[in-house]
Protein backbone atom coordinates (compact mmCIF):
# COMPACT_ATOMS: atom_id res chain seq x y z
CA UNK A 1 0.00 0.00 0.00
CA UNK A 2 3.04 2.15 0.84
CA UNK A 3 4.63 1.80 -2.33
CA UNK A 4 1.47 2.08 -4.62
CA UNK A 5 0.74 5.89 -2.46
CA UNK A 6 4.21 6.39 -3.49
CA UNK A 7 4.14 5.62 -7.29
CA UNK A 8 0.76 7.99 -7.27
CA UNK A 9 2.10 10.68 -5.54
CA UNK A 10 5.08 10.13 -7.90
CA UNK A 11 2.51 10.61 -10.97
CA UNK A 12 0.49 13.37 -9.32
CA UNK A 13 4.16 15.11 -8.65
CA UNK A 14 5.08 14.96 -12.65
CA UNK A 15 1.82 16.27 -13.47
CA UNK A 16 0.65 12.58 -15.23
CA UNK A 17 -2.68 12.38 -13.25
CA UNK A 18 -5.55 14.12 -14.87
CA UNK A 19 -7.65 16.25 -12.67
CA UNK A 20 -10.99 17.08 -12.75
CA UNK A 21 -10.65 19.53 -15.75
CA UNK A 22 -9.12 17.27 -17.51
CA UNK A 23 -11.96 14.84 -17.31
CA UNK A 24 -14.09 17.84 -18.30
CA UNK A 25 -11.85 18.48 -21.35
CA UNK A 26 -11.79 15.41 -23.01
CA UNK A 27 -14.89 14.24 -23.69
CA UNK A 28 -15.68 17.41 -25.26
CA UNK A 29 -12.79 17.83 -27.73
CA UNK A 30 -13.60 13.97 -28.48
CA UNK A 31 -16.93 14.85 -29.03
CA UNK A 32 -16.17 18.06 -31.44
CA UNK A 33 -13.48 15.40 -32.87
CA UNK A 34 -16.72 12.93 -33.28
CA UNK A 35 -18.98 15.68 -34.92
CA UNK A 36 -16.26 17.14 -37.67
CA UNK A 37 -15.80 13.45 -38.43
CA UNK A 38 -19.77 12.94 -39.10
CA UNK A 39 -19.61 16.00 -40.99
CA UNK A 40 -16.84 15.05 -42.91
CA UNK A 41 -18.16 11.58 -43.89
CA UNK A 42 -21.37 13.35 -44.75
CA UNK A 43 -19.87 15.70 -47.53
CA UNK A 44 -18.67 12.59 -49.15
CA UNK A 45 -22.06 11.42 -49.89
CA UNK A 46 -24.14 11.14 -53.29
CA UNK A 47 -25.85 14.09 -54.72
CA UNK A 48 -28.94 11.33 -54.43
CA UNK A 49 -28.44 12.11 -50.79
CA UNK A 50 -30.04 15.69 -50.85
CA UNK A 51 -33.86 14.65 -51.01
CA UNK A 52 -36.65 16.73 -51.38
CA UNK A 53 -37.30 18.42 -48.84
CA UNK A 54 -33.78 18.88 -47.84
CA UNK A 55 -34.61 21.35 -44.77
CA UNK A 56 -36.99 20.76 -42.65
CA UNK A 57 -37.66 23.38 -40.32
CA UNK A 58 -38.05 21.00 -37.04
CA UNK A 59 -36.33 22.75 -34.67
CA UNK A 60 -34.63 19.34 -33.46
CA UNK A 61 -32.48 19.35 -36.71
CA UNK A 62 -30.98 22.92 -36.25
CA UNK A 63 -28.02 21.22 -34.20
CA UNK A 64 -27.20 19.45 -37.14
CA UNK A 65 -27.86 22.24 -40.05
CA UNK A 66 -25.39 24.26 -37.15
CA UNK A 67 -22.78 21.56 -37.33
CA UNK A 68 -22.56 21.79 -41.10
CA UNK A 69 -22.48 25.15 -41.43
CA UNK A 70 -19.84 25.69 -38.79
CA UNK A 71 -17.46 23.44 -40.78
CA UNK A 72 -18.05 24.98 -43.84
CA UNK A 73 -17.38 28.25 -42.58
CA UNK A 74 -13.96 26.67 -40.59
CA UNK A 75 -12.90 25.33 -43.59
CA UNK A 76 -12.88 28.48 -45.68
CA UNK A 77 -11.43 30.00 -42.20
CA UNK A 78 -8.53 27.54 -42.92
CA UNK A 79 -8.04 27.57 -46.62
CA UNK A 80 -7.87 31.95 -46.09
CA UNK A 81 -5.20 31.44 -43.71
CA UNK A 82 -3.24 29.12 -45.81
CA UNK A 83 -4.13 31.75 -48.86
CA UNK A 84 -3.18 35.13 -46.54
CA UNK A 85 0.35 33.94 -45.62
CA UNK A 86 1.30 32.75 -49.08
CA UNK A 87 -0.40 35.52 -50.87
CA UNK A 88 0.36 38.39 -48.44
CA UNK A 89 4.56 37.14 -48.09
CA UNK A 90 5.21 36.83 -51.67
CA UNK A 91 3.40 40.46 -52.22
CA UNK A 92 5.57 41.62 -49.14
CA UNK A 93 8.33 40.71 -49.81
CA UNK A 94 8.96 40.93 -53.93
CA UNK A 95 8.58 44.07 -55.19
CA UNK A 96 7.71 43.05 -58.63
CA UNK A 97 5.13 41.04 -57.64
CA UNK A 98 3.88 43.37 -55.33
CA UNK A 99 3.02 45.85 -58.32
CA UNK A 100 0.56 43.06 -59.63
CA UNK A 101 -0.75 40.93 -56.27
CA UNK A 102 -2.00 44.03 -54.78
CA UNK A 103 -4.00 45.48 -57.05
CA UNK A 104 -5.31 42.08 -58.29
CA UNK A 105 -6.56 41.94 -54.72
CA UNK A 106 -7.96 44.85 -54.79
CA UNK A 107 -9.87 44.29 -57.72
CA UNK A 108 -11.12 40.58 -56.25
CA UNK A 109 -12.44 42.12 -52.76
CA UNK A 110 -14.33 44.34 -55.05
CA UNK A 111 -16.40 41.29 -56.88
CA UNK A 112 -19.18 40.23 -55.37
CA UNK A 113 -19.48 37.24 -53.51
CA UNK A 114 -22.41 36.08 -55.63
CA UNK A 115 -19.95 36.89 -58.69
CA UNK A 116 -17.83 34.31 -57.63
CA UNK A 117 -20.45 31.55 -57.47
CA UNK A 118 -21.95 31.98 -61.43
CA UNK A 119 -18.29 30.72 -62.79
CA UNK A 120 -16.97 28.66 -59.79
CA UNK A 121 -19.69 26.35 -59.23
CA UNK A 122 -19.12 24.37 -62.34
CA UNK A 123 -15.60 23.88 -61.82
CA UNK A 124 -15.77 22.49 -58.15
CA UNK A 125 -18.95 20.28 -59.72
CA UNK A 126 -16.67 18.38 -62.39
CA UNK A 127 -14.25 18.12 -59.37
CA UNK A 128 -16.23 15.43 -57.35
CA UNK A 129 -18.62 14.73 -60.42
CA UNK A 130 -22.04 12.97 -58.46
CA UNK A 131 -20.68 13.89 -54.74
CA UNK A 132 -22.34 16.43 -52.29
CA UNK A 133 -18.35 17.59 -52.38
CA UNK A 134 -18.73 19.49 -55.07
CA UNK A 135 -21.30 21.71 -53.82
CA UNK A 136 -19.34 22.19 -50.72
CA UNK A 137 -16.40 23.20 -52.00
CA UNK A 138 -18.77 25.79 -54.26
CA UNK A 139 -20.38 27.07 -51.03
CA UNK A 140 -16.87 26.93 -49.13
CA UNK A 141 -15.00 29.24 -51.53
CA UNK A 142 -17.91 31.64 -51.79
CA UNK A 143 -17.65 31.63 -47.94
CA UNK A 144 -13.90 31.59 -48.19
CA UNK A 145 -14.32 35.02 -50.93
CA UNK A 146 -15.99 36.87 -47.78
CA UNK A 147 -12.92 36.25 -45.52
CA UNK A 148 -9.96 35.99 -47.70
CA UNK A 149 -9.50 39.46 -49.21
CA UNK A 150 -9.47 41.25 -46.09
CA UNK A 151 -7.03 38.72 -43.93
CA UNK A 152 -4.57 38.84 -46.64
CA UNK A 153 -4.41 43.00 -46.43
CA UNK A 154 -4.00 43.44 -43.00
CA UNK A 155 -1.31 40.69 -43.06
CA UNK A 156 0.88 42.50 -46.00
CA UNK A 157 0.27 45.64 -44.27
CA UNK A 158 1.71 43.80 -41.00
CA UNK A 159 4.88 42.53 -43.22
CA UNK A 160 5.17 46.08 -44.64
CA UNK A 161 5.40 47.80 -41.22
CA UNK A 162 7.79 46.12 -39.25
CA UNK A 163 9.69 48.56 -37.00
CA UNK A 164 13.16 49.05 -38.64
CA UNK A 165 14.53 48.07 -34.78
CA UNK A 166 13.29 44.93 -34.77
CA UNK A 167 14.37 44.39 -38.15
CA UNK A 168 17.67 45.98 -36.85
CA UNK A 169 17.52 42.64 -34.13
CA UNK A 170 17.29 40.16 -36.43
CA UNK A 171 19.57 41.17 -38.49
CA UNK A 172 22.52 40.95 -35.06
CA UNK A 173 21.24 37.42 -34.13
CA UNK A 174 22.40 36.61 -38.13
CA UNK A 175 18.69 35.15 -38.92
CA UNK A 176 18.09 33.38 -42.02
CA UNK A 177 14.97 34.33 -44.43
CA UNK A 178 12.80 31.62 -42.69
CA UNK A 179 13.67 32.72 -38.95
CA UNK A 180 13.17 36.08 -39.94
CA UNK A 181 9.44 35.40 -41.27
CA UNK A 182 9.00 32.64 -38.28
CA UNK A 183 10.09 35.05 -34.85
CA UNK A 184 9.83 38.18 -36.46
CA UNK A 185 7.34 39.03 -39.05
CA UNK A 186 4.79 36.49 -38.48
CA UNK A 187 4.28 37.36 -34.47
CA UNK A 188 4.52 40.90 -35.13
CA UNK A 189 1.47 40.51 -37.44
CA UNK A 190 -0.61 37.79 -35.53
CA UNK A 191 -2.43 40.55 -33.69
CA UNK A 192 -3.87 42.41 -36.21
CA UNK A 193 -4.37 39.10 -38.14
CA UNK A 194 -6.33 37.22 -35.27
CA UNK A 195 -8.83 40.43 -34.93
CA UNK A 196 -8.99 40.57 -38.67
CA UNK A 197 -10.11 36.85 -38.75
CA UNK A 198 -12.78 37.63 -36.35
CA UNK A 199 -13.92 40.50 -38.05
CA UNK A 200 -14.08 37.90 -41.44
CA UNK A 201 -15.80 35.44 -39.76
CA UNK A 202 -18.91 37.79 -38.90
CA UNK A 203 -18.55 39.08 -42.48
CA UNK A 204 -18.91 35.27 -43.85
CA UNK A 205 -22.48 34.78 -42.07
CA UNK A 206 -24.18 37.03 -44.21
CA UNK A 207 -23.23 34.61 -47.26
CA UNK A 208 -24.20 31.72 -46.09
CA UNK A 209 -28.06 31.99 -47.22
CA UNK A 210 -26.43 32.73 -50.74
CA UNK A 211 -23.48 29.84 -50.28
CA UNK A 212 -26.12 27.08 -49.00
CA UNK A 213 -28.46 27.17 -52.17
CA UNK A 214 -26.14 26.39 -55.80
CA UNK A 215 -27.77 26.29 -58.52
CA UNK A 216 -26.43 24.13 -61.42
CA UNK A 217 -28.29 24.53 -64.87
CA UNK A 218 -31.74 24.26 -63.86
CA UNK A 219 -31.11 22.16 -60.57
CA UNK A 220 -30.60 23.81 -57.50
CA UNK A 221 -28.95 22.11 -54.84
CA UNK A 222 -29.83 23.03 -51.51
CA UNK A 223 -27.26 21.79 -48.36
CA UNK A 224 -28.29 21.40 -45.22
CA UNK A 225 -27.47 24.46 -43.00
CA UNK A 226 -28.17 27.27 -40.89
CA UNK A 227 -28.47 29.85 -43.88
CA UNK A 228 -30.87 27.17 -45.83
CA UNK A 229 -33.08 27.10 -42.71
CA UNK A 230 -33.01 30.89 -43.08
CA UNK A 231 -34.01 30.78 -46.32
CA UNK A 232 -36.66 28.48 -45.97
CA UNK A 233 -38.26 29.54 -43.09
CA UNK A 234 -38.75 33.69 -44.48
CA UNK A 235 -40.07 32.05 -47.83
CA UNK A 236 -42.35 30.26 -45.88
CA UNK A 237 -43.18 33.34 -43.76
CA UNK A 238 -42.79 31.64 -40.28
CA UNK A 239 -41.79 33.21 -37.45
CA UNK A 240 -41.37 30.97 -35.21
CA UNK A 241 -39.16 29.22 -37.60
CA UNK A 242 -37.07 32.41 -37.76
CA UNK A 243 -36.51 32.75 -33.62
CA UNK A 244 -35.42 29.39 -33.29
CA UNK A 245 -32.86 29.80 -36.33
CA UNK A 246 -31.42 33.14 -34.39
CA UNK A 247 -31.21 31.91 -31.45
CA UNK A 248 -29.12 29.40 -32.30
CA UNK A 249 -26.94 31.57 -34.66
CA UNK A 250 -26.29 32.96 -31.75
CA UNK A 251 -25.43 30.05 -29.64
CA UNK A 252 -23.04 28.93 -32.15
CA UNK A 253 -21.47 32.61 -32.18
CA UNK A 254 -20.73 32.60 -28.41
CA UNK A 255 -19.01 29.50 -29.16
CA UNK A 256 -17.23 30.16 -31.62
CA UNK A 257 -15.97 33.29 -29.70
CA UNK A 258 -15.55 31.24 -26.23
CA UNK A 259 -13.77 28.03 -27.62
CA UNK A 260 -11.76 30.10 -30.82
CA UNK A 261 -11.68 33.47 -30.71
CA UNK A 262 -10.79 34.83 -26.94
CA UNK A 263 -8.38 32.19 -26.36
CA UNK A 264 -6.46 33.19 -29.61
CA UNK A 265 -6.65 37.07 -28.86
CA UNK A 266 -5.19 36.48 -25.24
CA UNK A 267 -2.70 33.89 -26.99
CA UNK A 268 -1.85 36.80 -29.79
CA UNK A 269 -1.75 39.41 -27.53
CA UNK A 270 1.96 38.40 -26.12
CA UNK A 271 3.33 39.16 -29.67
CA UNK A 272 1.69 42.80 -29.43
CA UNK A 273 4.59 45.39 -29.97
CA UNK A 274 4.34 48.66 -28.39
CA UNK A 275 6.79 51.48 -28.01
CA UNK A 276 4.93 52.99 -24.66
CA UNK A 277 3.76 51.36 -22.20
CA UNK A 278 0.20 50.24 -22.30
CA UNK A 279 -2.74 51.69 -20.05
CA UNK A 280 -5.13 48.77 -20.86
CA UNK A 281 -5.34 45.02 -22.30
CA UNK A 282 -7.25 44.59 -25.32
CA UNK A 283 -9.00 41.41 -24.13
CA UNK A 284 -8.00 40.23 -20.65
CA UNK A 285 -7.85 36.04 -21.48
CA UNK A 286 -9.78 36.22 -17.74
CA UNK A 287 -13.19 37.13 -19.30
CA UNK A 288 -12.82 33.99 -21.44
CA UNK A 289 -14.24 30.92 -19.54
CA UNK A 290 -12.57 28.24 -21.56
CA UNK A 291 -9.44 29.38 -21.64
CA UNK A 292 -9.43 30.34 -18.12
CA UNK A 293 -10.59 26.90 -17.07
CA UNK A 294 -8.20 24.85 -19.51
CA UNK A 295 -5.19 26.33 -18.15
CA UNK A 296 -6.55 24.43 -14.95
CA UNK A 297 -5.88 21.42 -16.92
CA UNK A 298 -2.91 19.32 -15.51
CA UNK A 299 -1.87 18.03 -19.08
CA UNK A 300 -1.80 21.80 -20.37
CA UNK A 301 0.48 22.39 -17.77
CA UNK A 302 2.64 20.53 -18.67
CA UNK A 303 2.83 20.78 -22.09
CA UNK A 304 3.97 23.78 -20.91
CA UNK A 305 6.52 22.98 -18.59
CA UNK A 306 8.05 20.61 -21.37
CA UNK A 307 7.91 23.64 -24.01
CA UNK A 308 10.05 26.36 -21.24
CA UNK A 309 12.58 23.67 -21.28
CA UNK A 310 12.30 23.19 -24.99
CA UNK A 311 13.15 26.52 -24.95
CA UNK A 312 16.14 26.64 -22.01
CA UNK A 313 13.91 28.94 -20.33
CA UNK A 314 12.82 27.12 -17.03
CA UNK A 315 13.92 29.59 -14.51
CA UNK A 316 10.97 31.79 -16.05
CA UNK A 317 8.26 29.29 -16.03
CA UNK A 318 4.93 30.12 -13.55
Amino acid sequence: MQGSSTSYASLTARGLVPNRWDIIAFPLVFGLLLLAAKGARETLAPLSALKEPVISLDPINLPEYALRTTLRMLAAMVASLVFTVTYGTLAAKSRRAELVLVPLLDILQSVPVLGYISFTVVFFMSLFPGRVAGAEAAAIFAIFTSQAWNMTFSFYQSLRTVPRDLEEAAHSFCFSAWQRFWRLEAPFAMPGLVWNMMMSMSGGWFFVVASEAITVGDRTITLPGIGAYLAQATAEKNLAAVGWVVLTMTAVIILYDQLMFRPLVAWADKFRFEQTSAQTVALDDRRSLVHRRSGRSRLRSVEDHRLCRRRGRLGRCP
